[in-house]
């Protein structure tokens, strides 16, 4: 049962679907914020991109035991209430990193981190289509360019609130992002509480019937492990991007606050995409336009890479970025489409995949770059995405 047509504009849905919105954009800071941090991350704990991609493994454990656990049980949550509680772990972790904790129990919270990320993720892109059916092609794509201009800030809140000579500082953001979390939490729970008896979560118990079953049914699938293996390789090659560019900058000679901007051109690339997505969608179904666009942004960042000109580098990411800033909303739609019946599932397969992907590549990107440098794992990651788009040009 979607939300009542004459009803989904009204003011508390406004109010609702907006702040929803703004706790993906504090998401994306949090999640989009380790990469720009790392060097004095780093220096504050002393410690070796091996480790430090450690921290990015254990921010995707958490985010993969949600994936995992929501790919088989999401359907039966009130996907709401399950948004709302993740995003209040993903604050009161974030301001907990506030206050410079040791780094076992920064490994720890980063752990809870994820937890509530995932959660946050996979219910919006679940109860979107849920509540709105018929608009899921245009707020779907929208949440992810909300999510894209979490990304843009995030560069540039952490370049702005960190001083590489007081690596102490790289704290900042994380308890300005918890804060922001909290307060959005408690907007959305509050406007929540209104909009849930119009929706099929106010009866939670003929929601849980009509999902009664094997939960794992959608893995018996073929087509669900097409879609999970090109996630991982996607989410690879994001993942990979978000966590080392910065670093890999820092290692050509450009100085940090123009790796916040390379990043952020990333990110702007991204979110114009996003807000073509609606527009695409309606003159090509979303695994054309994965195929197409995927393997172009591959191309166009390895480009980049071959370059020490940071005015050369800065357009090449920006066109890398806006080629591969709808992919996941592509990825998300097909997997919804093929598995109408759980959508929770469907939503969860990309997620599971991200968490596969930010558990493994930053640390064994970290690993490899103590050998050869940020560039050689770099490319591999491009190479990842060509792969990722062939996977799903075979999906039926």
């Amino acid at each position: 049962m979607e939300l009542r047509k004459e009803n989904i504009f009204n003011k508390k849905n406004i109010v609702f679907i907006i702040s929803a919105y703004c706790i993906y954009i504090v998401y994306a800071i949090f999640f989009n914020g380790f990469g720009t941090s790392a060097p004095a991350m780093m220096e504050f704990y002393g410690i070796t991109p091996t480790r430090q991609g450690l921290i990015f493994t254990m921010q995707s454990i958490g985010t993969l035991f949600m994936a995992v656990h929501l790919a088989l049980h999401g359907e039966r949550y009130n996907k709401i209430n399950a948004f709302a509680a993740g995003t209040l772990m993903l604050g009161a972790g974030s301001i907990s990193i506030g206050f410079s904790p040791p780094y076992a129990a920064l490994v720890l919270l980063v752990i809870l981190c994820g937890i509530g990320g995932s959660a946050i993720d996979i219910m919006l892109n679940s109860m979107i289509p849920e509540l709105y059916p018929r608009q899921k092609n245009t707020l779907l794509p929208i949440a992810h360019a909300f999510f894209g201009t979490g990304a843009i800030l995030s560069p540039l809140l952490v370049t702005t609130l960190v001083n590489l000579e007081v690596p102490s500082s790289f704290v900042r953001s994380f308890a300005l992002i918890g804060a922001l979390g909290i307060g959005l939490f408690l907007v959305f729970f509050i406007v929540s509480r209104r909009v849930i008896p119009e929706t099929m979560y106010a009866d939670m118990a003929a929601v849980r019937k009509n999902v009664s079953g094997n939960p794992t049914e959608i893995f018996k699938t073929k087509i669900a492990w097409i879609f999970l293996l090109a996630a991982v390789l996607y989410f690879s090659f994001i993942v990979g991007i978000i966590n080392w560019l910065p670093t890999y900058c820092l290692e050509i000679g450009i100085d940090f606050n123009m790796s916040g901007v390379i990043m952020t051109a990333f990110f702007v690339g991204s979110l114009i995409m996003r807000f073509c997505a609606p527009f695409i969608l309606n003159k090509m179904p979303a695994q054309k336009a994965y195929v197409l666009f995927s393997p172009l942004s591959a191309v166009v960042v390895t480009a980049a890479l071959f370059t020490q000109n940071s005015a050369v580098m800065l357009p090449l990411v920006a066109i890398g970025g806006f080629m591969q800033g709808a992919c996941l909303a592509f990825l998300l739609l097909m997997s919804i489409e093929a598995f109408q019946h759980r959508v929770a599932s469907a939503s969860s397969i990309a997620f599971v995949g991200k968490g596969i992907a930010s558990m493994t590549a930053p640390l064994w990107m970290g690993a490899l770059a103590e050998f050869t440098g940020l560039r050689v794992p770099l490319l591999l990651i491009c190479v990842l995405m060509i792969f990722s788009a062939i996977l799903v040009s075979r999906a039926k």
